[in-house]
């Protein structure tokens, strides 16, 4: 059961929150990129070079940077700068594996906003989240705002916004061969002011996983329960970009396009749930393009993007044929402008976007909570229509400089949408910072965010067309940042979140967005350098809960709600060219609903068994342990040329004792055990730059 929610959740729900139209659209805040000044950050990791890009406010609460390069040094990365978030405090994740899905302070992963310069890419992670969408090499740099965030984004729980590097004209490039995935990156002059870079990668695990293993699960004592694939996951992206210089002004061409596919055939359940098996197929691709002007004024800059983005999916699954179709296309027009009036800095932005999505579904409506109700006997919908939006929206900031030791920022950020009867509303922001010393800073952030519930709860049949209001959040944070003379700091930030307005089960009409829920906790950061090694000690605490249904006000955990997480980063360059990582975590295991009962139904002239639920979320998993270890060697040769040559050791913690996944139950559903998750992983990687 616990794998075919897990085959469930990765096919099936992506699939129909993209189905919809401006709803969850990726939002990118835009970036000086040809900014020429860095320092180091308090909030970055110690000793990294990080940007403090326009609309930062230094030493606001809630604030995580890490350059692209230090990303790809956190132990457990697998060569992706990306999966490094989790090293921040406030991040925490339900399990160790390779899996994308990350809480930030009591929020669903849906209501963190992943941003690249305002480009919207159609998913994030491939599939089985083992690498982004993003080249590697175009990271630049990673921004995390996990609470009170600035007007400019438009999200209700976090923000992660990935600055991308732009081609420089270098005629450099390299070549990356990995375990699992090759890519390649070249950065190209074509004239005098213009640049290219260009990118592609390729898994092919799909192409040796049938010579190691020809079944992923197998009962011993019934050889109808197995899943065998057809297809395994395999998974392709690519980025071009293009730039030309003026003078002040910046035009540039930038694409980006991903693809992936999955093909099995599943019958482990067919004693609990004979509907439920057969072929699950997934295909889904995205292809993004856009074109940027950025003008670099002596007292203001600003930055232009028109883009469109087209995202087709297709998925079946089941011998009963159920199936999702989408083809979206997004237009969209975003602007900003930043002013530098002495003691203000002022941000004036809007933004445009018309949506065009029809979708076609032929499905049971799927679970929104860990209570698995079998498919078998459920009812089938049918959906098939085109929906069709415009969203407005406008932002104003200002960050006053009161004095040589506070600072205020404030704003308003504006939306207004044609789509069904959502209107029009404002969200106000506040931030304040008040540098006590030199070495002590005291800050706070209040703000209201706000955005559209999830597709599945207002498109008709599965969910109530009539939902009208947008789910919202007010933060409330707070920081306090010590640092000290021995290269050392800390940081401790203590905060709060009010949900309303969630879309949440209603047993008439499916939906109602009446929910309410909470979230508050503390993270706390100790950083220390000495000479060429450095370590960050992050510490998490959140306690969050939500409703769950309208026939009661109570509120319950949720599959996000880790209260304890405790995580240990080190990185440390010695000898000639080498450097070693590791990243040690506990945490708190994982909220589940217990089983406590079972029922029988008829299907077919034949019994089975269902479960009967106890209070959601009301037992957790054993703890979690993670260990992960990196070391590596650069070869410097003549003409700037390279050889990177990395080992990494993956949930080394797995050798010794693996880590709970959820509860294995058989076909009466009493408990029989546990799945864990993956085992120890080894991975391998060779880079030649040139």
């Amino acid at each position: 059961m616990k794998k075919k929610l897990i085959l469930l959740s990765l096919i099936t729900i992506p699939l129909l929150l993209n189905a919809e139209t401006i709803l969850e659209s990726i939002e990118i805040n835009s970036q000086e990129e040809q900014q020429e000044s860095t320092q180091n950050s308090d909030s970055a990791f110690a000793g990294d070079i990080v940007y403090e890009k326009e609309g930062y406010l230094h030493n606001a609460p809630m604030q995580k940077q890490m350059s692209g390069k230090r990303a790809m040094e956190v132990a457990g990365s697998n060569g992706d700068p990306l999966k490094a978030l989790q090293s921040f405090a406030g991040v925490v994740s339900t399990n160790n594996d390779n899996g994308s899905e990350i809480y930030i302070h009591g929020s669903k992963p849906r209501e963190t906003l992943f941003t690249l310069n305002h480009l919207p890419v159609g998913y994030l992670f491939h599939l089985g989240g083992v690498h982004s969408v993003i080249a590697p090499e175009l990271t630049g740099q990673i921004d995390a705002y996990l609470g009170g965030f600035d007007v400019t984004y438009g999200a209700m729980g976090a923000v992660v916004d990935i600055t991308p590097k732009y081609p420089t004209g270098e005629d450099s490039g390299h070549l990356h061969l990995g375990m699992y995935d090759a890519d390649f990156a070249y950065d190209a002059k074509l004239g005098e002011n213009t640049n290219l870079f260009i990118s592609g990668r390729r898994s092919y695990f799909d192409l040796i996983a049938d010579k190691v293993m020809d079944e992923l699960d197998k009962d011993d004592e019934n050889e109808r329960k197995k899943t065998t694939f057809t297809l395994f996951p395999q998974f392709n992206d690519g980025t071009l970009i293009l730039t030309h210089e003026m003078g002040d002004e910046l035009f540039s061409l930038e694409m980006i396009t991903a693809h992936d596919k999955l093909k099995l055939n599943d019958t482990f359940n067919i004693e609990k749930d004979p509907v439920a098996v057969g072929k699950i197929n997934a295909d889904y691709s995205f292809n993004t393009i856009g074109t940027r002007w950025v003008h670099n004024g002596e007292n203001s800059t600003s930055n232009t993007l028109l883009y469109c983005l087209s995202s087709e999916e297709n998925s079946e699954f089941f011998d009963a044929d159920f199936f999702v179709k989408t083809d979206l296309k997004e237009y969209g027009l975003y602007h900003e402008t930043v002013f530098d009036l002495d003691k203000h800095t002022l941000s004036l932005g809007a933004e445009v976007t018309k949506t065009h999505a029809p979708v076609k579904i032929h499905a049971n409506r799927p679970d929104d909570t860990d209570i698995y109700t079998p498919v078998t006997q459920q009812e089938v919908l049918d959906l098939e229509k085109t929906f069709d939006a415009k969203e407005y929206t406008l932002f104003a900031q200002d960050i006053w400089e009161l004095s040589s030791s506070d600072y205020l920022r404030y704003g308003l950020r504006g939306w207004k949408t044609d789509f069904q009867n959502f209107g029009s509303g404002v969200d106000p922001r506040v931030a304040y910072v008040h540098n006590v010393n030199d070495n002590l800073t005291l800050s706070m952030a209040v703000g209201q965010y706000s955005q559209l519930p999830q597709n599945l709860s207002m498109i008709k049949e599965f969910g109530n067309p009539k939902i009208d209001t947008q789910e919202s959040s007010t933060h409330y944070t707070f920081s306090l940042q010590k640092s000290f003379d021995d290269h050392s700091s800390v940081t401790v930030e203590p905060y709060f979140k009010k949900f309303k307005n969630l879309a949440i089960s209603d047993d008439q009409t499916n939906y109602k967005a009446v929910g309410e829920g909470e979230a508050y906790g503390v993270d706390i950061t100790y950083k220390k350098q000495i000479d060429k090694f450095d370590m960050m000690v992050a510490y998490t605490y959140v306690n969050a809960k939500r409703q769950l249904n309208t026939n009661s006000n109570r509120q319950y955990r949720f599959e996000g709600d880790i209260p304890h997480t405790l995580q240990v980063s080190t990185n440390y360059h010695f000898g000639n060219n080498w450097h070693t990582s590791a990243y040690l975590k506990y945490s708190s295991g994982s909220p589940y609903t217990p089983i406590v009962g079972q029922e029988n139904y008829d299907y077919q002239g034949k019994s089975y068994v269902r479960p009967i639920y106890g209070t959601p979320y009301s037992k957790r998993l054993d703890a979690n342990y993670d260990f992960d270890m990196q070391v590596g060697k650069t070869f410097k040769y003549a003409d700037n040329k390279s050889l990177e040559v990395s080992l990494e050791f993956m949930n080394i913690n797995a050798l010794f004792k693996k880590n709970v996944e959820g509860i294995k139950y058989n076909d009466q559903y009493e408990e029989d055990g546990t799945y864990e998750q993956m085992g120890f992983l080894p991975a391998f990687h060779v880079t030649y730059r040139f």
